[in-house]
């Protein structure tokens, strides 16, 4: 009767928290409580052969609904956590199948690695100003339970590299992925000398910080405070699968394309 109540309880708030994404992401998938609450079999393909990582998501879940937040704080971290579990419950039910098991056992005295990052993206993604970029977050935090490549600590430089990135900078990865490269040449002396260039200074410093941060890669003869080249480098590259950035909608695509052709038609003429 106590783990019948326990599973009442815990599906309760597992609901809970489904509602209050619904602000930021609608409704959710009407399996995806079930699956969540490792409901009864059938109900999601995945959840019969994959207890590892629907434990660590309802652990995940059950956390969130107890926690003490400010309003719009429990409406990011929900509409993240919620996306991930839509995410991940699709990937299952296309026979994808999760990492090795021993990321999501606890070690000796601490929890296991997939609860500590993925509690990590989620911490991330409730003090996100920039809500766009929740949804990347989601793809990441699903993605990183998939990828057996990515070593704990890897997955935690990731996390430090994409809470630093804004939303338009995701665009201009995103940008250049589909772009390959692109030459910056005498960019840093413009926006030096030319006053007319004051205009684009924030898209120029976004520019300049994913350079510092490596995510373009480093070519020789890079000019002091900026790129020389816009490529992007094993890291970007990275980065772009993991948060699947070829899903930003084309209308932001289009502002950062926009900006690049401005600047190049506001050089002078020689």
């Amino acid at each position: 009767m106590k783990d019948l109540e326990q599973d009442d309880s815990g599906k309760e708030k597992l609901n809970k928290v489904i509602k209050n994404s619904m602000e930021i992401v609608g409704a959710a998938s009407g399996t995806l409580l079930g699956f969540l609450a490792g409901g009864p079999a059938g109900v999601v393909i995945g959840a019969a052969v994959s207890p590892p990582i629907t434990n660590t998501l309802k652990r995940l879940g059950t956390e969130i609904s107890d926690r003490i937040m400010a309003p719009r704080e429990i409406v990011r971290i929900s509409a993240t956590y919620v996306k991930a579990a839509e995410f991940i419950m699709e990937k299952l039910n296309s026979g994808e199948k999760p990492r090795n098991e021993k990321f999501f056992l606890a070690k000796p005295n601490d929890r296991s690695s997939a609860e500590t990052i993925l509690e990590g993206i989620l911490q991330k993604a409730k003090n996100e100003r920039e809500e766009k970029k929740l949804l990347y977050y989601s793809r990441f935090l699903c993605n990183i339970t998939f990828d057996d490549s990515i070593e704990f600590e890897q997955s935690v430089t990731y996390l430090k590299i994409i809470d630093n990135l804004s939303y338009q900078q995701l665009c201009i990865i995103s940008y250049l992925a589909d772009k390959k490269r692109l030459s910056f040449e005498n960019w840093n002396r413009l926006f030096r000398n030319e006053a007319n260039f004051e205009q684009f200074l924030d898209f120029y410093y976004e520019l300049v910080e994913i350079f510092e941060m490596k995510v373009f890669k480093q070519f020789d003869g890079a000019q002091l405070g900026g790129p020389k080249n816009g490529e992007l480098s094993l890291i970007g590259k990275k980065l772009y699968d993991l948060m699947e950035l070829d899903k930003i909608p084309l209308e932001d695509m289009k502002i950062v394309d926009d900006k690049i052709k401005a600047i190049e038609d506001a050089k002078p003429k020689n």
